[in-house]
């Protein structure tokens, strides 16, 4: 019994690190993508507006399904 909660635990461990890992890429990925918009004079500022919303946006409903899951 002691060696599947050893099992588990491990297994929650890697998953949480794959999760923050990928979550961190992503991450990456979106702000590049916002900061090229920025430097990137064809693209309309509400274009870029609008991103750093959404952006914003999907950070605060991450955090609230969090706190819903304490």
């Amino acid at each position: 019994m002691k060696k599947k909660k050893v099992n588990e635990g491990l297994f929650s461990a890697s998953k949480r690190f794959s999760d923050a890992f990928f979550d961190g890429l992503k991450n990456n990925a979106t702000n590049k993508a916002i900061n090229v918009a920025k430097k990137n004079k064809s693209v309309p500022s509400k274009i870029v507006s609008k991103m750093e919303a959404i952006e914003k946006a999907s950070k605060e409903l991450e955090q609230m399904i969090k706190d819903l899951e304490k």
